[in-house]
């Protein structure tokens, strides 16, 4: 796929030094405005498309080159317009009835970071949903007001099964959320018309609402001993797993790494043994928590490095995480993508 058109230019080798996706904030409550749009929260995998001639490079949101675990998209570059463009969208599986599910893209982020396999598993239908494009027939754009950009992208872009430029509302964000809280929908993104493209930035510009509770963290240790209920995927016993509970964090504002909580599952003994493989090359003697968690079991402590997805019922008081439950490995994430959006604690009182 990277070696269909040949190695990349200066220019594209320059610009995936440079270009990283810019990042949303998180909005307390959804609003109208006509300054800005809305698109939908499409919860895949973030990644930048660079496209020169016939080559096509995925570059995944914690820099690595995701290209061979997507081949379905190797025909991308024939739907661009032009002889070179950077891209920024997410990868998602659409599931029976057309929706995004994240769920089907769990077998696939397990596949991360190992050797290309020769089958990779199946995950519904895979679409790259467009959102921006960064650079144009060797044009940067990243400093053209979105709207402009949004402008380019539609007329660069031809319609796929396989590759769309996202749709978007203008103005009306309270409906839009309203429809996707209905559908049961991840969460929308209202975007500024005038902003410019920050590369690696987290922007008021851009704020994202979430509906469905779910969040991104970091696995700085786990707990060991005994045995859990059964694995997803098959009948409820009593199974003996590699570890009992994996001990959760994420970071705040100026740094710290700030525990909030432990999930048990549900890992399949495939996961469980994955993950398991990792954090013992990550084992440290001391804990990687700002303020050490009080448990009453056996801990190994790990380097913060590796991510997951959890969902959660709400947070408590505290700002810990209430009934949390393990949704995929996130090898696509940086540990420092994680952060809190808030004051740690306070807001969730």
């Amino acid at each position: 796929m990277t070696g269909a058109g040949g190695p990349p230019s200066p220019l594209i080798l320059a610009q995936q030094q440079l270009l990283t996706p810019m990042l949303p904030v998180i909005a307390d409550e959804p609003f109208d405005s006509p300054e800005h749009i809305f698109e939908l929260k499409w919860g895949g995998v973030r990644a930048l498309a660079f496209i020169e001639s016939q080559s096509l490079t995925l570059i995944g949101a914690n820099g690595r080159d995701i290209t061979h675990w997507y081949p379905e998209l190797q025909d991308l570059p024939r739907q661009v317009r032009s002889t070179s463009a950077v891209l920024d969208g997410e990868i998602v599986a659409l599931g029976k009835e057309g929706y995004p599910d994240f769920d089907l893209l769990r077998e696939r982020f397990k596949a991360h970071g190992m050797a290309p396999p020769q089958q990779l598993p199946q995950t519904g239908t895979l679409s790259y949903q467009v959102y921006d494009v960064l650079l144009a027939g060797g044009r940067p754009l990243i400093e053209s007001p979105l709207w402009r950009r949004k402008d380019a992208l539609h007329g660069l872009l031809r319609l796929s099964e396989f590759a769309q430029a996202t749709d978007f509302i203008d103005g009306e964000g309270i409906a839009f959320y309203e429809a996707a809280v209905e559908h049961k929908l991840e969460g929308i993104v209202a975007k500024r018309k005038d902003s410019e493209y920050y590369s690696g930035e987290r922007s008021p510009e851009w704020q994202e609402l979430r509906i469905q509770e779910s969040i991104d963290v970091v696995i700085g240790g786990y707990t060991f001993g005994g045995s859990s209920p059964g694995a997803r995927g098959g009948r409820r016993t009593r199974l003996r797993e590699p570890f009992s509970s994996l001990l959760l964090g994420i970071y705040n504002r100026d740094g710290g790494f700030q525990y909030l909580g432990q999930v048990s599952g549900p890992f399949t003994l495939g996961e469980a043994g994955l993950i398991l493989e990792f954090l013992t090359e990550q084992h440290t003697a001391t804990s990687p928590f700002s303020e050490d968690p009080v448990l009453q079991k056996f801990i190994h402590w790990c380097r913060p490095e590796l991510v997951c997805r959890v969902r959660f019922s709400s947070w408590t008081r505290d700002g810990m995480l209430r009934f949390p439950i393990f949704v995929a490995l996130r090898p696509d994430l940086l540990p420092t993508d994680c952060i809190v959006e808030h004051e740690p604690v306070a807001p969730w009182r």
